[in-house]
């Protein structure tokens, strides 16, 4: 975001931004959320990622169009949404496997309106689909869905959002490669999708980790959670951290 391509290995300031509230990472981009409730992107574009109009790269900056209510933002591998102020939530880049949640699979380089989600309070993206907490403390998540990143009992996917089985405390959503985790407001996490590197932290590997319905995880005691590319971590309410799953290159932070 600094005007180049050239790889850095320490920090360079990201050109023209100086009142941003948060930033998340994509697969190759990355959006901010701005103090005025705008969003701006930077990074790869190719499938309209960055929001701006166009399907192109862009090494610094650019806004994403008709968006000045945000309130939270997310990215997936290709897509980006962004909670709003009513609500709302609209996304934008690749639709195929329905992340974008609008009724349809095809790209969108201008955000699109999320189908029948007027009560989200927080959303989180993963690598193709993208899961919202509602008002009702429920989930409803939409996208690829063939390994079971839904958690709605089916293995397919949803270009319109659908609910989440048995989850009716939710706080919290964390969205991974291809699975989700919520945290309950017991302080336990809920888990579906592809589990089988150990993700879910329940003591169970292999292929009989991957359902489409939740789990629940009620060894924990997480005040946050976070998911990543087949692993998991949590933030403890004393202030300890805990990970599980996948840890070919340290991501447990314990050999």
């Amino acid at each position: 975001g600094n005007g180049s391509t050239t790889d850095s290995s320490s920090p360079v300031s990201v050109s023209n931004i100086s009142t941003a509230t948060a930033v998340t990472g994509g697969w190759y981009h990355t959006c901010a959320l701005l103090d005025n409730n705008t969003v701006q992107c930077w990074g790869s574009g190719l499938y309209g990622q960055l929001g701006n109009g166009y399907g192109s790269d862009s090494s610094s900056p650019v806004t994403v169009a008709n968006i000045t209510t945000a309130t939270a933002v997310t990215t997936g591998d290709y897509h980006s949404c962004a909670l709003l102020d009513n609500n709302t939530i609209q996304c934008w880049g690749r639709g195929s496997s329905g992340r974008l949640g609008n009724g349809s699979n095809s790209n969108s380089n201008t955000p699109v309106t999320v189908s029948g989600i007027s009560t989200a309070s927080t959303i989180d993206a993963g690598e193709d689909h993208t899961c919202a907490v509602l008002s009702d403390n429920t989930v409803q998540c939409w996208g690829y869905g063939l390994l079971g990143n839904l958690g709605n009992g089916s293995s397919s996917n949803s270009n319109t959002p659908v609910t989440v089985s048995n989850i009716s405390t939710a706080t919290a959503v964390a969205g991974g490669e291809d699975f989700n985790c919520a945290l309950l407001s017991g302080g336990t996490i809920s888990c579906w999708g592809n589990g089988s590197y150990g993700s879910f932290g329940n003591g169970t590997l292999g292929s009989s980790a991957v359902t489409n319905t939740p789990v629940i995880n009620s060894s924990v005691n997480a005040s946050s959670v976070a998911a990543g590319d087949d692993f998991t971590c949590i933030l403890e309410s004393g202030g300890t951290i805990k990970c599980f799953g996948d840890n070919d290159n340290g991501q447990l932070g314990a050999w």
